[in-house]
């Protein structure tokens, strides 16, 4: 299983609707199609991919206000993913319950929480993917990687 955070989640969306759309999002205006590419290449297959619902939210909260054409096929790719994905859900209290809390928060936490079962985490946060790391986890960051190429 491949855990996937929020704006991770946002670049595959935004990617899946129309590559060109990557660099003008402000959320992904780092990001290149070059980095969504290796992205798909890391998730390898949908299938296997964990997303929790607090990412759900956040996802939803910031793209969930595209015009026309790309509203249709916004609301249809997430639709896809959300069927071809697996949701976990944990207990928000859970997050409360680990010192990291306090640094990462809600989602972040229990993000941190839940990747200790899974065989990756995908993550554009830094602060996150140094938690992680920390803890034996494997991680692919985006912006290290992204870092990395330039």
């Amino acid at each position: 299983m491949k855990l996937i955070d929020t704006n991770a989640l946002i670049l595959l969306i935004v990617g899946i609707m129309d590559t060109l759309q990557i660099k003008s999002h402000k959320r992904l205006s780092i990001y290149d199609e070059e980095d969504f590419n290796k992205l798909l290449l890391v998730i390898d297959d949908i299938d296997r991919l964990v997303v929790l619902p607090n990412v759900w939210t956040e996802v939803d909260n910031l793209l969930n206000n595209f015009k026309g054409n790309l509203k249709n096929t916004y609301i249809f790719q997430i639709v896809e993913v959300i069927k071809s994905s697996t949701e976990k859900y944990i207990e928000t209290i859970k997050a409360t319950e680990d010192y990291a809390f306090y640094d990462l928060g809600i989602t972040d936490s229990l993000l941190l929480s839940f990747a200790e079962k899974c065989d990756l985490l995908i993550t554009s946060d830094s602060r996150l993917s140094d938690y992680a790391t920390s803890r034996g986890i494997n991680v692919y960051d985006l912006v290290l990687e992204r870092n990395k190429r330039l």
